[in-house]
């Protein structure tokens, strides 16, 4: 059963109290999805919500949201099926950087693991929560939050941010097999990298805006039935791995 419009649908975006996770959660509501904000400060979770819902009659909410806390994304996937019995769109965007400047000889085991713990791991745990509700009901959409950083073309000849980079090659990875495991339910599942954005991550020198950053993760999370599975996007054009 697919659902039937826009109107109806359910998204959910993690780490969306700022940045490009806002941008997304706010153009989503623009286009009538019911949006739930995933923040691990359930305030500022409501403050964001509170500047999407000003604007008009969109329907946004905020759950208390650590993807590395499998007591809160459980709390949120029974508040997803209690009121909604339903989730159309997965947006992972939640993820760290706490690396940049080191070297790969150089960065400890300890940052590793707290980086592949945010962008890896917590995103495979929302999947989990979320893909055998989109299974039954056969239709999903899950983007991934990715970095040009993890490319295999861009990692040759590069020591950037290593723990980061790797862990977002890591979740590329991620998307290609859940894409050939889901395909048959009609949920598509992509990768998208935003481009260096002007956030607290990117900096105030980045080029880019979080609306141009948010752009093709929302086309991703709206695509028809006949849409990719299983890419890598910047600016909505294939890229490669």
């Amino acid at each position: 059963m697919a659902a039937s419009n826009q109107s109806n649908r359910v998204a959910l975006i993690t780490g969306a109290n700022r940045g490009i996770g806002f941008e997304i959660a706010r153009q989503l509501a623009r286009r009538e999805y019911r949006v739930i904000i995933g923040s691990r400060d359930l305030k500022s979770g409501l403050g964001a919500a509170k500047k999407i819902n000003a604007g008009g009659s969109v329907q946004v909410e905020a759950a208390e949201l650590d993807v590395t806390d499998e007591k809160t994304v459980r709390a949120v996937e029974s508040m997803v099926r209690t009121d909604f019995g339903r989730l159309d769109a997965l947006v992972n965007n939640a993820g760290v950087l706490l690396d940049e400047g080191a070297l790969p000889s150089t960065t400890t085991p300890e940052v590793v693991r707290s980086t592949f713990e945010v962008n890896l791991v917590g995103a495979w745990r929302l999947c989990n929560a979320f893909a055998p509700v989109m299974k039954k009901r056969r239709y999903g959409r899950i983007v991934n939050i990715s970095s040009g950083a993890g490319s295999f073309e861009e990692l040759s000849g590069s020591t950037y941010a290593p723990a980061y980079s790797v862990s977002k090659a890591a979740l590329n990875a991620l998307t290609a097999k859940l894409a050939s495991e889901l395909s048959e339910y009609n949920v598509l599942v992509n990768v998208m990298c935003p481009g260096w954005v002007k956030t607290r991550m990117g900096g105030p020198g980045a080029p880019r805006s979080p609306a141009e950053g948010a752009d093709t993760a929302v086309w991703l999370a709206t695509l028809p039935d006949d849409g990719p599975s299983g890419g890598f996007f910047r600016d909505r054009g294939r890229i490669a791995w």
